[in-house]
């Protein structure tokens, strides 16, 4: 853990000894940590406070016995930072961080279990009163992915379609509005369940995925028509063929202009899944020149009349052939300079689309 510095008088400089700090109310912070505002106190004589006590092995308990209340701001405020009230075994509804004028971010830098929030606050009493801390972070303070981001990186779905168009539409006021006028809801608990909403699509996209509007269109990992049209130099007239034929990329640009993207999203168990459906199952790479004469039979010839913007792996979105998965090569056609779509399924049968 980290080494922190406190202010002493009459110790030799560097000198690991330790005192007990004074007032706080008679402190202020200094570069390298809390100092005494006293102007007799030379800062410069600073006492280490150090890491040394022994966290030992993994399976002591303690059990705590404290008032309902305690626990419920514990567990609920501090760790879970419940910004919605929720229905507990009882009957009773929790408290949540606007009921003590809290907001999420008062609260983002204490950890997300019960037990770590009480370490936590046991870790700052002991480097307060006695100067010591732990010689490692115990496991309870280590920082941990959120479900989100750790969903995004195995390539779950973290929302349903419906639960994704309720989360966008209570962003709006007009979601709202009919339940303020029957008295359902105040003003202000509006306000607080669309900011709510707001801080949870931002929490999504903070961690990488894409929120649709589009009712049609759930919570996805890529946004890829803002990826077709990066790939285009910006033109948006290239979803046009995509639209026409129903053609969704669900790993789109496998290869862009930023280089071997598919090398980046290599660790995530969705994209290996879609490119092990496709006829280049089992590809561990797309970097080089010669990746796609090795998996695609006469592709060499092809490039003779065929210039490949990026590529995909991509479904049909029309019914009974949603299941399959397509590697489409999105190109320019050299004889005429159209826009076409080179596509083979897993066996190997290809197609064009104008």
């Amino acid at each position: 853990m980290e080494t922190r510095i406190s202010a002493s008088k009459g110790t030799t400089e560097g000198q690991a000894t330790f005192v007990p700090i004074p007032d706080l109310e008679k402190m202020s912070v200094g570069h390298a940590g809390l100092y005494s505002t006293d102007d007799a106190v030379d800062v410069k004589t600073a006492e280490v406070i150090s890491a040394e006590i022994t966290l030992g092995i993994r399976g002591g308990k303690t059990l705590i016995d404290c008032e309902s209340g305690i626990k419920s701001f514990v567990k609920d405020l501090l760790a879970k930072k419940l910004v919605e009230r929720v229905i507990k075994k009882n009957g009773e509804y929790s408290w949540n961080l606007s009921d003590y004028n809290l907001t999420p971010e008062d609260v983002k830098h204490l950890p997300d279990s019960e037990t770590g929030v009480w370490i936590h606050y046991l870790t700052e009493g002991i480097i307060r009163d006695f100067g010591k801390t732990w010689k490692i972070t115990p496991v309870s303070l280590s920082q941990k992915q959120s479900s989100i981001v750790k969903a995004k990186e195995k390539g779950k779905r973290v929302l349903s379609k419906k639960e994704k168009n309720e989360l966008v539409a209570r962003r709006s006021y007009e979601y709202w509005e009919q339940d303020i006028l029957d008295g359902k809801v105040t003003e202000e608990e509006a306000d607080m369940f669309m900011r709510e909403a707001r801080d949870k699509v931002r929490e999504l996209q903070e961690a990488g995925f894409f929120v649709s509007t589009r009712k049609t269109e759930g919570v996805a990992l890529f946004d890829w028509r803002s990826e077709v049209i990066n790939a285009w130099d910006g033109d948006e007239t290239k979803l046009k063929i995509y639209t026409r034929h129903s053609i969704i990329p669900v790993v789109p640009c496998l290869v862009n202009k930023d280089g071997n993207k598919f090398g980046m999203q290599g660790t995530n168990r969705f994209v290996k899944k879609e490119i092990d459906k496709s006829i280049i199952a089992g590809i561990s790479s797309v970097s080089g020149s010669n990746w796609m004469e090795n998996q695609i039979d006469g592709w060499k010839k092809l490039k003779e009349h065929y210039e490949p913007k990026t590529f995909h792996i991509a479904k049909i979105n029309q019914s009974g052939k949603m299941k399959d998965r397509w590697f489409v090569a999105d190109c320019i056609k050299k004889a005429d300079g159209k826009q076409v779509l080179l596509m083979w399924d897993k066996n190997g049968k290809d197609g064009m689309l104008e």
